[in-house]
This record gives C-alpha cells, sequence and structure tokens, in this order.
C-alpha cells in the first residue's frame, strides 16, 4: 500500500471517529393528541377473584373523542420510538429513518376494549407483560416512568409500577445507542418484598415434602 493510500485511509478513520463521537440519541417528553374511544371510571366495588383486589372497568363506547396523552420519543440517526406511559408504557410505534416506514406497527387510534385482566386493551405496539398471565392489570393504565440522557450518548426509558396481584414491583429500561439502529432492553428488575419471598420459599419447601 503506498503512502498516499496509508494517509487516506488514516484521514477516513479519523473523521469516521469523530463523526461517531458527535453523535447523540435524543429523549424528550411532550403530549400528542390521538382519536380515542375511552373506558369508563372503574366499578366501585373490587372483584372478588384472582384479579383481588384491582377494580374491573366494565364501560366502553362507539363515540371518539380527541384526547391528550404523555409521550416520550426516543431518537436517533436510524430510528425513532414513541412509548406512551398512560397506556401501560407501550412502545406505541418504532420508525425506520431511511425509509419512513413503521417497523413496529403505528395505530393512530386508541380504541380500548375489554380483553385484559382489568378490561380494557387497546392494539399496537410492545407491551411489558408482568404478572400472572398476559395483557396485566397495568396495561392500558399510567405506570411510572422516567426520561434520562447517559453519558455514553445513548437515552433511556424507564418504565415500571407496583404489581399488587405478586405483590412485586417491576422497571424496564428501553435504551438506544447513538449508532445503533436497534433498541435494547437494557435492564429488566423486579423487587420482591421480604414477606412475599418467605411465602414463595414455603411453597417451594411445601412441594418439595409432597414429591419426597
Amino acid at each position: 500500500m503506498s503512502k498516499i493510500s496509508v494517509v487516506v485511509l488514516s484521514l477516513i478513520i479519523y473523521v469516521s471517529g469523530i463523526r461517531a463521537q458527535s453523535l447523540t440519541s435524543t429523549i424528550k417528553t411532550y403530549k400528542r393528541t390521538f382519536t380515542t374511544y375511552p373506558f369508563s371510571d372503574p366499578n366501585p366495588i373490587a372483584n372478588v377473584d384472582k384479579i383481588y383486589p384491582y377494580f374491573r372497568f366494565d364501560g366502553y363506547t362507539d363515540t371518539a373523542t380527541l384526547q391528550t396523552w404523555t409521550t416520550v420519543e426516543l431518537e436517533n440517526q436510524y430510528i425513532k420510538l414513541m412509548i406512551l406511559p398512560e397506556i401501560g408504557g407501550k412502545i406505541w410505534a418504532g420508525w425506520d429513518k431511511a425509509s419512513g416506514e413503521a417497523f413496529i406497527y403505528n395505530n393512530q387510534v386508541v380504541k380500548f376494549r375489554d380483553v385484559a385482566m382489568r378490561g380494557p386493551w387497546t392494539s399496537g405496539g410492545i407491551e411489558a407483560n408482568y404478572g400472572i398471565i398476559g395483557h396485566t392489570p397495568n396495561c392500558a393504565t399510567p405506570v411510572d416512568y422516567k426520561a434520562q440522557s447517559n453519558a455514553d450518548r445513548s437515552v433511556s426509558c424507564f418504565i415500571g409500577t407496583y404489581d399488587k396481584l405478586t405483590q412485586t414491583s417491576w422497571t424496564i429500561e428501553i435504551n438506544l445507542a447513538p449508532t445503533k439502529p436497534i433498541l435494547l432492553p437494557n435492564h429488566c428488575g423486579i423487587t420482591v418484598p421480604i414477606r412475599t419471598t418467605l411465602l414463595l420459599l414455603d411453597e417451594y419447601r411445601d412441594a418439595f415434602s409432597r414429591q419426597s
């Protein structure tokens, strides 16, 4: 390889490195309006069944309204993601910026129907299913969230809540690096209270005794 070729190659590598270091993912929180088919207030009497102590939502409508939802948007040079913390923390949609096409289905209407454990569920996106069965008690109601920019120039949205059925707390970090066309579930955490842990140990001990 000639000296000129080596110099040119070195310059390309140097410029590429500088460009990579200058890239940063972005995150923002704002309000977005969707055509929405809402659900009713909860039944005032708790459902003394498998979802206790949760209440059910039993009222639905065919009349649409315009409703504003809290939206967290993560973006880098390749993709853009939309998360709705007030609808269970769903990754509501994702777009490939090169083609402009959605690679996570973008449902432009929020239409709740009686599908999930407590009733309301709406199609579209990726939801966090944690607990005893899919479409968990929190899949259509607000969860805790935190939007954060990180030292490595990536951005993260943490979503989570307390699950009353299992008496545990769950947290998921959705991370978007500046130079990767993928989203990463970077951290999944579960907090188990001591009392619940002891109850689980008792169940395992009883099961082992029966097998013995």
